[in-house]
């Protein structure tokens, strides 16, 4: 072999040998990044896995508390009932003007006694047959917005719009009745025997006729007296 074949030959072998050499230290390096990227992701998938944890244990523990805060108020309410010297005060809700009015007063002597459940029970009956002057007013709805021995706050929201009629005519036995427009409170016998009035009036009558105000009702009551 020619001493310049030689040169090329030794030469072609350590040119590969450092090639051979940058790849494995190029493999190492890129070893080591895949590690150090592994290590990175495990570490933080363990910080958030333990944050979450936390998280969550936190809004257990919340949520226990709650209910058990919740659970030792029913149990309290239920065994709580209204006494003489209660607090009674209610609040008035004017939807029309979004205003509130709120009335103190005397614990009705019906009331003592009463537990929680006593008190709903009474509010919704009272809305099964609200007072004509209620009904005028445009009541609802009614509720127990605070209870203990202490003090009663209950709630009543109004809404005057609602009401589109103030009386209610209607043929009892032969004679005209105005009722309240709640249909079963009577604001007055007038007296004026439906036998006297035309057939097609009589006929309103037998099914009710709806009057808006006062000044409507006396117009027609005006009409059957002439």
């Amino acid at each position: 072999m020619s001493r310049k074949l030689r040169y090329v030959v030794i030469g072609l072998t350590i040119f590969f040998f450092i090639l051979f050499c940058n790849f494995i230290t190029y493999r190492r390096a890129v070893g080591s990044v895949e590690k150090m990227q592994v290590d990175y992701e495990n570490r933080v998938s363990e910080q958030v896995e333990v944050q979450v944890t936390k998280t969550m244990e936190k809004q257990a523990k919340k949520q226990e508390e709650t209910e058990e805060k919740e659970t030792q108020e029913v149990s309290t309410s239920k065994n709580t009932t209204l006494q003489v010297d209660t607090v009674y005060q209610v609040q008035n809700y004017d939807a029309v003007t979004d205003t509130t009015a709120t009335d103190y007063d005397t614990l009705p002597e019906d009331f003592v006694g009463f537990s929680r459940r006593d008190m709903e029970d009474y509010c919704k009956e009272y809305m099964n047959d609200i007072p004509a002057e209620e009904y005028l007013k445009g009541l609802q709805s009614m509720g127990v917005v605070s209870f203990s021995g202490e003090r009663l706050i209950i709630k009543k929201v109004y809404d005057s719009s609602k009401v589109k009629y103030k009386y209610y005519l209607i043929a009892v036995e032969g004679e005209v009745v105005i009722y309240y427009g709640d249909k079963k409170t009577i604001y007055e016998y007038t007296g004026i025997e439906t036998k006297k009035l035309s057939k097609e009036e009589r006929n309103k009558l037998k099914h009710g006729i709806e009057i808006k105000d006062d000044k409507e009702l006396y117009s027609v009551l005006e009409t059957y007296s002439s």
